[in-house]
């Protein structure tokens, strides 16, 4: 007679608590699946962990996805991107003038152009808005700088083409009723006249 062998069956590791609270710790929706196949704890608590679990999967990426990204992480990033292109398109501007306050830094490009940077709490450049009056060439060429500045690999014909969609060249259209508005890769141009401010041109990223 041959003896008796008492063989313990190996608990597959799919199916042992560690290897579910990993996952439901590190990527939950399997977490979650490994729990309800394993038929851990009463329904009740199921649900409640599946709730809890998919708000701490959910959550952060809806908060990423509504965080507007800035153009410029701090002012020292976006004054080399100013003068670097400055100095490609061999341009007469400088920022003169410069004023801070809470959430916006004002400076002047010359008599009838002023720049606008709102700012985060942490300094980080989130939107430009040029403010321009006078002669339209001030204002056409400081338009094309913000577009270069903010879309590096943009040639100068496709900043050319943007300042087209943009419909600064109709003299049929009447931005005094309407504004215009282009995105180009991550970046929001928008354009506008306003009777006393004169042409309001903004720059700000795609959400």
């Amino acid at each position: 007679m041959q003896p008796e062998t008492n063989l313990k069956r190996r608990t597959p590791i799919f199916q042992k608590a560690w290897f579910m609270w990993f996952w439901l710790i590190v990527f939950p929706p399997v977490g979650l699946l490994l729990m309800w196949r394993q038929g851990r704890f009463t329904k009740v608590k199921r649900i409640v962990a599946t709730l809890i679990a998919t708000a701490y999967f959910v959550f952060p990426i809806i908060a990423f996805m509504t965080t507007t990204l800035p153009l410029y992480n701090n002012q020292k990033e976006f004054l080399v991107a100013f003068n670097k292109e400055v100095k490609e398109l061999k341009l007469p501007y400088s920022l003169e003038n410069v004023s801070k306050e809470d959430e916006t830094i004002t400076s002047k490009l010359n008599d009838d152009v002023t720049l606008i940077e709102n700012i985060d709490d942490n300094g980080a450049v989130h939107e430009l808005i040029m403010v321009g009056q006078g002669e339209g060439t001030d204002i056409v060429l400081s338009m094309g700088l913000l577009i270069g500045m903010t879309n590096p690999d943009l040639s100068q014909k496709d900043v050319g083409q943007v300042l087209k969609d943009l419909r600064l060249f109709d003299e049929s259209y009447k931005y005094q009723k309407n504004e215009t508005k282009v995105e180009k890769n991550t970046i929001r141009y928008n354009l506008k006249y306003d009777q006393d401010a004169g042409m309001i041109f903004s720059v700000s990223k795609v959400n």
